[in-house]
């Protein structure tokens, strides 16, 4: 095998962070729904807005105990009746620095798509008898990627990889350095080997691509290019390079689809759909 193929295998395993879910983001909205004109009395009384509040705090809850503390919610509904019924026009949600299970990213900012959506409030909790689709903007910094790398499931993935080579005496992966400058991905991969160390330098652009942002146009350090054929036949034996990926940081309560990343001003800008997952009803 190519010697820069097989390192860019290597390069896809270690960045698969960030990766997102394959799943169909196929978007269907339920358009039945009751949205009659409000009555004067709810107005009057305010009682909309108490009731709207109360929601808004339950599902901001909610949000921050399954995914991230942070969360801000606004919601807009019809009216009275309709919230009553669980129907809601639309729902804003935002959190400035996310960090789940290994994934993190900044400045998220998510609005619903559909133009009804619905909720189920029941003994002071939210559920959602379907999926709730979003259109989200995010950004992943040089923290983002710092956040991710120490994180102990990426680590627990690389010491996984790192064993399963260093069994044989042949080489050890030890914790990658990556850092976007010059509107570029930088990475440094120290390598161990029986005769010694080395690092593994590159540059890379990015592309969103099958629901995960991927490498492109990669630049090797020409004096950091060196493997053997050994360890080549090793890699291509004994490694899945996409075996990490968001299937196992995405959570029970929600799933993130890439449409776009772009590297802009030294920052990684990503936007895509944002789901709730449907946890009410058959």
């Amino acid at each position: 095998m190519n010697k820069t193929i097989l390192i860019g295998l290597i390069i896809i395993f270690l960045t698969g962070n960030i990766a997102y879910t394959k799943d169909n983001c196929e978007i269907i909205c339920n358009t039945k729904g009751n949205t009659a004109k409000e009555n004067i009395i709810n107005k009057i009384t305010g009682f909309n807005f108490l009731s709207q509040k109360t929601i808004e705090k339950v599902i901001q809850t909610e949000l921050n105990k399954e995914i991230s503390k942070g969360f801000r919610v606004e919601l807009e509904i019809y009216n009275l009746k309709g919230l009553k019924n669980g129907e809601f026009k639309s729902l804003k949600i935002s959190n400035k620095n996310i960090f789940y299970k290994g994934f993190s990213m900044s400045d998220f900012n998510a609005e619903t798509i559909c133009p009804m959506n619905k909720i189920i409030y029941k003994n002071n909790k939210v559920y959602y008898p379907d999926d709730i689709a979003f259109k989200y903007e995010g950004t992943i910094t040089n923290e983002d990627l710092l956040n991710t790398i120490n994180s102990k499931e990426f680590q627990k993935e690389l010491n996984k990889i790192s064993s399963i080579i260093n069994s044989t005496g042949l080489f050890e992966l030890k914790s990658p350095k990556i850092q976007l400058s010059e509107n570029r991905l930088n990475f440094e991969i120290p390598i161990k080997t029986f005769f010694g160390s080395f690092k593994i330098k590159f540059k890379a652009d990015i592309e969103a691509k099958n629901n995960k942002i991927e490498l492109k146009n990669i630049t090797f350090n020409s004096k950091s290019n060196i493997i053997n054929d050994s360890m080549s036949n090793l890699l291509t034996e004994k490694i899945n390079p996409i075996s990490y990926e968001l299937d196992n940081i995405k959570g029970k309560y929600f799933k993130i689809y890439i449409k776009e990343a772009k590297i802009e001003n030294n920052i990684i800008k990503t936007n895509g759909i944002f789901k709730i997952n449907k946890n009410y009803g058959g």
